[in-house]
């Protein structure tokens, strides 16, 4: 199955998101290689860029990375960005993410040991909140590049605003939202906007 490469990358050299050879460059990687990428800027920190691209499989990605090729077509940005992370997780296509969204929700979430059914469940009741709050596509998949022990699930969800994911995150605790309990480690939510104005 296909996976999707999530990676977060700090601008550097006072590159602004908008900047058009920013643009230029990312959009130059994505036709090389093929991944039908978007590029998101983060709501919370205008200084962190977000790319959701395609590949065929995790070991693609990772031929591609320790091949001499990455050097020669990543070396087009590496003034502007510096690596922060990535993960990837199984994805059918890039239509199943919120694409069309205004604004896009990228939750990462590390369920604690012993806690899966908790989660299952609670991820159930999340994505029905979700279902009635907003029109947009959900989209969740397990980490598979996590380290052995580590269940990480990332979600992607649609908003048309910041305040609509503000009043989402309010009736998810009045229903009780599973973040809010002991089945999550860790919990990192970030809301973005695509570069490209797609």
């Amino acid at each position: 199955m296909p996976v999707l490469e999530l990676t977060q990358l700090r601008l550097l050299n006072g590159v602004a998101p908008k900047d058009p050879l920013l643009l230029k460059a990312l959009s130059t990687v994505r036709d090389a290689l093929q991944t039908q990428s978007q590029f998101y800027s983060c709501i919370q920190d205008p200084a962190l860029i977000y790319i959701l691209g395609l590949w065929p499989n995790l070991d693609a990605h990772h031929e591609f990375l320790a091949s001499p090729r990455a050097k020669e077509i990543l070396g087009l940005q590496e003034d502007m960005l510096g690596f922060t992370w990535t993960v990837h997780v199984e994805l059918d296509a890039m239509t199943s993410l919120p694409l069309e969204a205004p604004v896009m929700g990228i939750t990462r979430r590390t369920v604690r040991q012993g806690r899966d059914d908790a989660h299952i469940n609670g991820l159930a009741k999340e994505r029905q909140t979700l279902l009635e709050s907003s029109r947009y596509k959900v989209a969740s998949g397990v980490r598979i590049d996590a380290a052995p022990g580590i269940h990480e699930v990332v979600t992607f969800t649609g908003w048309e605003n910041t305040q609509a994911h503000d009043a989402f995150t309010t009736k998810l605790a009045e229903v009780g939202d599973p973040a809010a309990t002991d089945i999550y480690e860790t919990a990192q939510v970030y809301l973005a906007w695509n570069l490209e104005g797609k």
